[in-house]
C-alpha cells in the first residue's frame, strides 16, 4: 500500500501561548547576512529562530494567507544544524536560515500543489534542483507559500486555498503570481523567499510588499523539479529584503543542470563597485508619462502618486551622478502583437505530463488534471502540440534585436520603468498596467525591481531595472549602487511578537563588537558572562535588568581594565628591574669569592 503523505492546509502548530519564544534580537528587522553573523556569534539558535518564525505564521497566516503548507519537520532540522554548527560544520553562509518556497517547487515530502487542491497529495519523489542545493547549503524550508493557481495571473494570488492579502492593507492584492512568498518575507516569516517569473510573478509581488524581486537571466537557475507553464519565460527568482541577500541565495541555487537543457555555468555573483556617473539609464516617455489616447494599458497615463514616486526616484538618480535619457515610445501595437504570439503556453500540457511521472499521487497526467480543474480545457485541446516554436523564437529574436539597438544607439547601461503604472489593485478589482512583463521576460533579460516609497495609503510601489542577458552580476551590483541611494524609508507592515528593550539591544551590539576579540583581558570573562545570558535568555524573567548589568560591568571594565594594565606593567617592570639588581648583586659578590 502506497504510504500517504499528508499536508494541512494552514496547519496550526501547537504552540503554549503562556511561552513565546523570545530573542535578543528582534527579526523583523532582520536580514540573512545578519541573521547568519547572529548565529555565527551565538547569539541566537537556528532552533530558537525557527520557533520565533513559526510563532508568526501561527500569529498572523490566518489573516494574510500568504503559506499553503508548513514543514513540521523545521524544528529537528534546525536541532541537526545547531549541532554542525557547535562542531564547527558550517555548511555556506545559510546554514540554518529559514526560507520560504511557492507552492509550485518541489520539496520532498510536502504536496507541490500549485494552488489545486487537485494536487493536494502531489508529492515528489525527489527535491527540485534547487531544493536539493539550498539543503545541502543547510538551508531550512519552513513552508510553501500560497500563489495564483497554476501561476496563471499577474492581479492576484488567489488559489482553491484562498486570497494571499496584501502585506500592507489586506484590502489589497498581494499580485502575483508568488504572493505567498512576497508576503511571508514581508511578514518576517522567513528573511527570504524563492518565487517563480513567468512574465512578471517575482517582481510584481515584491513591489506590493516593499521588497526587492530578481528575475534572473533564463537559464542561471534550474527549473527542473518545477511545475511548468511557458518553458521559454519560466524561472525561479529570489525575493528578499537587501540584494547582498538576494545575491548569497542566488549563488547557491545558480549553475548548469543536465535535466534543464536551458541552464548554462556562471561564475561566482559578486558586487562590483559601480560609479553611478557613469551609468547612463533609459526609460521611454511614455512609461513616465503616458495617455489616455493611447490604444495600449501600458502606454496609458500613470497613475499621480506612482508618477510622483517615479520622478523622486529619477531625481535622486540624477543627483547621484547617472545620466537618464528619455526614450521616444518604443512599445508599440506592432510590439505588444509579436510579443503575444511569442507566448509559449502551448507546452504547458506536454511539460506537466513529464513532470508529473516523478511524483506520488492521483494525478497522472494533464489530461486527468484538465478533467477535474475548469479553465484547463483549452490547454488539453494543446496535448501533444505541433505548434512551430521557429516563428515564436524568430520573433522573441526579432524583439531582442530592437531592444539592443535602442540600447546600442542611446549607449544605454541598463533600461528602467516602473514595475506597473497603476494604484495598486483592490481584492477583486482588474485593470493592472504591468510593465515588467514588457521585454525581459520575452527576451530573457534579467530584471530587478527595487522599493521606491509608499502612496499617500501606505501601499508600496517600485523601480525596475533591466539589463542585458547574462550580465547579472551588472544589474545586481547597479541595483544594489541605487539601493544604497536610500530612496525611501522601509516600513515594517507587522512588529515584532516581543519587545526587545534598549539595554538588551546595547548589550548585543557590545558583543558583537567584542566577539572577535576573545582573548583579551577585556573581552573573556565578560564574553563568557554574555553567553550564558544568551543561553538563558527565554528562561530570563526580566533579561533587560541582567542585560543592565552586563552592560555596567563592561563600562566599569573599560574603566578601571587600563588601570590595571598599567599597574601589571608597572608591576611588571618592578620585578624585571628587582632581578636584574639581584642578578648584578649576585655577580659581585661571586667576583669577591674568587
Amino acid at each position: 500500500m502506497r504510504k500517504k503523505i499528508f499536508i494541512l492546509f494552514l496547519i496550526i502548530i501547537p504552540f503554549n501561548v503562556f511561552a513565546l519564544t523570545k530573542a535578543p534580537i528582534d527579526v523583523t528587522k532582520e536580514t540573512v547576512s545578519s541573521l547568519t553573523e547572529a548565529l555565527n556569534e551565538e547569539i541566537i539558535t537556528s532552533e530558537e529562530l525557527i520557533n520565533i518564525y513559526l510563532e508568526r505564521i501561527n500569529e498572523y497566516n490566518d489573516t494574510y494567507n500568504a503559506l499553503i503548507s508548513v514543514n513540521e519537520n523545521a524544528l529537528n532540522e534546525a536541532k541537526l544544524l545547531d549541532q554542525e554548527r557547535k562542531e564547527g560544520k558550517i555548511r555556506s553562509a545559510i546554514h540554518g536560515i529559514p526560507i520560504i518556497i511557492k507552492d509550485n517547487i518541489d520539496v520532498l515530502g510536502m504536496a507541490t500543489t500549485a494552488g489545486s487542491k487537485a494536487l493536494s497529495d502531489n508529492i515528489p519523489n525527489e527535491n527540485s534542483t534547487i531544493i536539493q542545493k539550498l539543503k545541502d547549503a543547510g538551508a531550512i524550508i519552513l513552508g510553501k507559500a500560497n500563489m495564483s493557481k497554476f501561476a496563471f495571473y499577474a492581479s492576484s494570488s488567489s488559489s482553491d486555498y484562498g486570497t494571499v492579502k496584501n502585506a500592507y492593507n489586506i484590502a489589497y492584492s498581494s499580485y502575483g503570481s508568488s504572493g505567498g512568498s512576497a508576503v511571508s518575507v514581508a511578514l518576517n516569516f522567513a528573511p527570504i523567499a524563492i518565487g517563480t517569473d513567468t512574465n512578471a510573478s517575482v517582481r510584481l509581488p515584491a513591489q506590493a510588499s516593499s521588497l526587492i524581486g530578481y528575475r534572473p537571466t533564463l537559464g542561471l537557475i534550474s527549473r527542473s523539479g518545477i511545475i511548468p507553464y511557458d518553458t521559454e519565460r519560466d524561472t525561479p527568482g529570489v525575493i528578499g529584503k537587501t540584494i547582498e541577500d538576494i545575491i548569497t541565495v542566488t549563488n547557491i541555487i545558480k549553475g548548469k543542470d543536465e535535466n534543464d537543457s536551458k541552464t548554462y555555468e556562471s561564475e561566482t555573483i559578486t558586487l562590483e563597485n559601480i560609479n553611478l556617473s557613469n551609468i547612463t539609464l533609459g526609460i521611454s516617455e511614455t512609461f513616465i508619462n503616458g495617455s489616455d489616447e493611447n490604444i495600449l494599458p501600458e502606454n496609458k497615463q500613470i497613475n499621480d502618486e506612482v508618477k510622483k514616486l517615479l520622478t523622486n526616484a529619477m531625481d535622486k538618480l540624477k543627483d547621484a551622478g547617472v545620466n537618464i535619457k528619455i526614450l521616444d515610445n518604443y512599445y508599440t501595437t506592432t510590439v505588444d502583437s509579436d510579443i503575444a504570439k511569442s507566448y509559449s503556453g502551448y507546452l504547458f500540457c506536454d511539460t506537466f505530463n513529464e513532470y508529473i511521472l516523478n511524483h506520488q499521487g492521483k494525478i497522472k497526467s494533464f489530461e486527468e488534471l484538465a478533467d477535474q480543474t475548469p479553465g484547463l480545457e483549452g490547454y488539453k485541446a494543446e496535448c501533444n502540440s505541433k505548434t512551430n516554436q521557429t516563428i515564436k523564437d524568430e520573433l522573441k529574436s526579432e524583439y531582442k534585436d530592437y531592444i539592443e539597438d535602442i540600447m546600442e544607439e542611446n549607449k544605454l547601461d541598463a533600461i528602467i520603468y516602473p514595475s506597473s503604472k497603476n494604484k495598486l489593485l483592490k481584492l477583486g478589482e482588474s485593470g493592472i498596467i504591468n510593465l515588467s512583463a514588457h521585454a525581459s521576460s520575452t527576451i530573457n533579460y534579467p530584471a530587478i525591481s527595487i522599493p521606491i516609497g509608499y502612496d499617500s495609503d501606505n501601499l508600496p510601489y517600485s523601480l525596475e531595472i533591466m539589463a542585458k542577458t547574462q550580465n547579472d552580476q551588472f544589474l545586481l551590483s547597479l541595483a544594489n549602487a541605487i539601493s544604497s541611494l536610500n530612496i525611501h524609508e522601509a516600513k515594517t507592515p507587522v512588529g515584532s511578537l516581543y519587545e526587545v528593550d534598549e539595554e538588551i539591544t546595547k548589550l548585543i551590539n557590545t558583543y558583537k563588537n567584542r566577539y572577535k576579540e576573545k582573548n583579551t583581558l577585556l573581552n573573556k570573562k565578560w564574553l563568557e558572562k554574555v553567553k550564558i545570558y544568551l543561553k538563558d535568555f527565554n528562561n530570563l524573567e526580566k533579561p533587560e535588568q541582567q542585560a543592565q548589568k552586563l552592560n555596567r560591568e563592561y563600562a566599569l571594565a573599560r574603566i578601571f581594565t587600563p588601570i590595571i594594565q598599567c599597574i601589571i606593567a608597572l608591576s611588571i617592570i618592578i620585578i624585571l628591574l628587582l632581578v636584574r639588581k639581584i642578578i648584578k648583586k649576585q655577580k659581585k659578590r661571586r667576583k669577591r669569592r674568587k
